[in-house]
Order: C-alpha cells, then sequence, then structure tokens
C-alpha cells in the first residue's frame, strides 16, 4: 500500500507541475495575443475579433489547470484557529471530513461529467474547437483532486501531518 501511495504521490506532483506550466502558458498567451490585439488596433485602428474569443477560452482553462495546483499546494483559504485550540484529534477529524466533502464533490463532477460534455455540442466562435474543450481542464483536474483527497484522507488515518502546516512545533 505505501508503495502505491508513493506512487500516486509521484504521478500527483508530475501532474501538479504539468497543470502549473499550463496554467502559466495560458495566462502569457492570454497577454501576448492581447498586446498584439492593442498594438494592432492602435497601428491600424481594426480589432483582431479571434482575440476576444481566444482570451475567454485561455482563462477558462487557466482557470481550471490553476484549480487543481491551488489545492495541491494548499494554497487553499481555511480558518483553522478553533479547529488548532482544540488540538490533534480536531485537526485529524475536520481533515477527513474535508477530504471526505471535497472527495464527493469531484465524484459528483465526474458523475455529471459525461453529460455535460455530451451537452456542449457545436464550434466555438471564432475557435475551431468544439465546445466540449471548455471543460476538459477541469474534469482532468476533477479527477486528479479525487485522488489527491483520498490520498490525503489514507495519510490523515495513517498519523500523517497535513502539508499546509508542520504541528511539530506545537508538541513543545
Amino acid at each position: 500500500m505505501a508503495g502505491a501511495a508513493a506512487r500516486a504521490e509521484q504521478a500527483l506532483g508530475a501532474a501538479e507541475r504539468l497543470f502549473h506550466f499550463l496554467a502559466n502558458l495560458c495566462l502569457g498567451l492570454m497577454l501576448a495575443i492581447n498586446i498584439v490585439n492593442v498594438t494592432w488596433r492602435e497601428l491600424t485602428g481594426i480589432s483582431l475579433k479571434f482575440v476576444w474569443p481566444w482570451t475567454l477560452l485561455l482563462f477558462i482553462w487557466m482557470t481550471f489547470f490553476g484549480f487543481f495546483v491551488i489545492y495541491r499546494r494548499s494554497k487553499d483559504i481555511t480558518v483553522e484557529y478553533f479547529v488548532d485550540l482544540a488540538g490533534p484529534w480536531a485537526r485529524t477529524a475536520t481533515r477527513l471530513l474535508s477530504d471526505a466533502i471535497c472527495a464527493g464533490i469531484m465524484v459528483l463532477m465526474l458523475v455529471e461529467a459525461p453529460v455535460t460534455l455530451g451537452n456542449q455540442v457545436g464550434d466555438m466562435e471564432l475557435i475551431p474547437l468544439q465546445r466540449y474543450w471548455m471543460s476538459v481542464p477541469l474534469f482532468l483536474a476533477s479527477a486528479l483532486l479525487l485522488v489527491h483527497f483520498v490520498l490525503d484522507a489514507l495519510k490523515a488515518l495513517a498519523g500523517e501531518p497535513e502539508m499546509r502546516k508542520d504541528y511539530s512545533v506545537d508538541a513543545e
């Protein structure tokens, strides 16, 4: 079991680095095409019509790729003051509860994925892609987050500390 968890952790780490790169790539492409559009419009008085739909698509993709990275790096917002006051048992209990709720939400999203993707038919405006391509990064991130939350719950049950905070200072 420990070997499988370590391999899953390595795979999640690789996916995290890839998604971080892809989110930054989307941001860079948005910046580049908008600089070109602003410059072109200033020089010619004509706006490049494809820039807005591509910017919108890249923003959506950046958000969905970043969605996984934020949770993976524990950069989400948490309020832990009262839980920390209650001690280690409360930290473990709320961690398991949070993992169960988040994993449940990811399962719901993945169960609905085929219906959602099936309803997104037709080409996007000025982009030669089917509409369902907007949601693909969301469902990839959801699948990876499901693995992340299940793995974190197993770590919590095994007594491993949470990644977001080092509680060894509390023991002193």
